[in-house]
């Protein structure tokens, strides 16, 4: 069987490196989240929604769903899972009945509280060599801009 790549080997496919750094990264993310009863998700879109209101903004699901850059589907069921875990409250908004409001419970902004600074842990050890690199979150950054 022939291969025909751009790239030499996987480990020259920046694609597929990053895929591996990713899923290495979520693992660790995602078992550290465990003790908390939170999915790498769910505490994405916990602590999007509250540095949002911590930031003064009205937050619905498709304001979560940009500010996260995430499918506002599965936002939705996201959400739906987390208030049933009385993590997050959803109401009415007054002004537009069509809206609704996403708000923390006590409960879900104290999850918030206790797993960021284990998940900024991770984060920093995980990703300690690659910030050596001068342009490392400016290439992560740029990357984004082009979706």
């Amino acid at each position: 069987m022939e291969w025909h790549s751009k790239f030499s080997g996987p480990n020259t496919s920046p694609g597929f490196l990053l895929w591996q750094a990713t899923q290495s990264w979520q693992r660790k993310v995602g078992k550290a989240l465990a003790e908390f009863d939170l999915t790498h998700v769910q505490f994405v879109l916990l602590t999007s929604c509250k540095y949002m209101i911590a930031h003064g903004e009205t937050v619905t699901q498709k304001k979560l769903a940009s500010f996260s850059q995430t499918n506002i589907m599965m936002v939705s069921e996201v959400v739906r899972t987390l208030e049933k875990k009385g993590f997050i409250e959803r109401s009415k908004n007054p002004q537009d009945k069509r809206e609704v409001l996403l708000s923390l419970t006590e409960i879900g902004g104290e999850k918030v509280t206790a797993a960021l600074p284990i998940v900024e842990k991770i984060d920093q050890a995980f990703f300690a060599a690659a910030m050596k690199k001068e342009n490392f979150l400016s290439g992560l950054q740029e990357l984004l801009k082009h979706e």
